[in-house]
């Protein structure tokens, strides 16, 4: 560990983030059921605290002279065009819900406004926080520490909506679940070096989620069917990464000769 490592206790740093974004969260749950608000109302109130959580981070992407950029935020590249085949898999992964158990037609245009509203903020706050300003913290242990790290912390953190479910087997899915998107996201930004796309899925696939018509009976066989899409595509990140990394290391070793 680096001396400034030490001295800014960057773990520490990066579990405390995770754990308020989480406690702002649960305050607004908290209030809304003490004020005994309905569903969209509990939206509103959770929806208000991401975007404090928002607001949280970007002053803190800014402060000190640093630059959004260095958390991940810069537009493609031509050079780097071809990255947008690794978001196609992103893009089934978002369908799977609506198409499984299809489009709740009586949603209102108030109703979609303030989902879009909300996944915006969740998408904008959770990627910043585990695949942005957690990954800069933890740079200097490496990606594999990183990937670990967050995919597991992000899954913790997640476990409360597991805990949802009503048979152990969808609970076990749903850990599985978060698990699983928190690994494929950090293999992405550890690929890909680009948070943007990654924001733009978690909020496609939140606002698909929502716009779903609820179907116990099929939620099942929806959660099943993404665990085998996680882990088929969270191995070719795993494969890619180290055949990249390789190519790397053999590029660096031929210019030192």
């Amino acid at each position: 560990m680096t001396k400034s490592g030490k001295k800014d206790h960057p773990i520490i740093f990066s579990l405390l983030l995770g754990i308020l974004l989480t406690f702002l969260v649960s305050a607004a749950s908290a209030a809304a059921s003490i004020m005994e608000l309905s569903d969209n109302g509990m939206i509103i109130a959770q929806g208000a605290a991401f975007a404090v959580m928002a607001v949280i981070v970007a002053v803190y992407m800014t402060r000190g002279g640093r630059t959004f950029s260095r958390y991940g935020f810069r537009p493609v590249t031509a050079a780097e065009s071809k990255d947008a085949l690794y978001y196609i898999p992103l893009l089934i992964i978002a369908l799977v819900q609506p198409i499984i158990g299809g489009f709740n037609v009586q949603l209102t245009a108030a109703e979609v406004l303030m989902f879009v509203v909300f996944t915006l903020f969740v998408g904008f706050s959770e990627e910043t926080v585990f695949r942005g300003i957690i990954r800069d913290k933890l740079n200097f242990k490496g990606p594999v520490f990183y990937i670990v790290f967050s995919s597991v912390f992000f899954g913790i953190l997640h476990m409360s909506n597991a805990l949802n479910g009503k048979d152990p087997l969808s609970v076990a899915l749903q850990v599985i679940n978060a698990f699983l998107i928190g690994l494929i996201l950090a293999l992405l930004i550890e690929t890909t070096e680009n948070i943007i796309p990654l924001i733009l899925f978690h909020f496609a696939f939140d606002i698909l989620a929502f716009m779903t018509q609820e179907n116990p009976d099929k939620e099942l066989l929806a959660i099943s069917i993404l665990n085998v899409l996680y882990l088929l595509y969270g191995i070719y990140l795993v494969y890619n990464l180290r055949r990249r990394n390789k190519l790397s290391a053999a590029r660096e070793n031929r210019i030192s000769a």
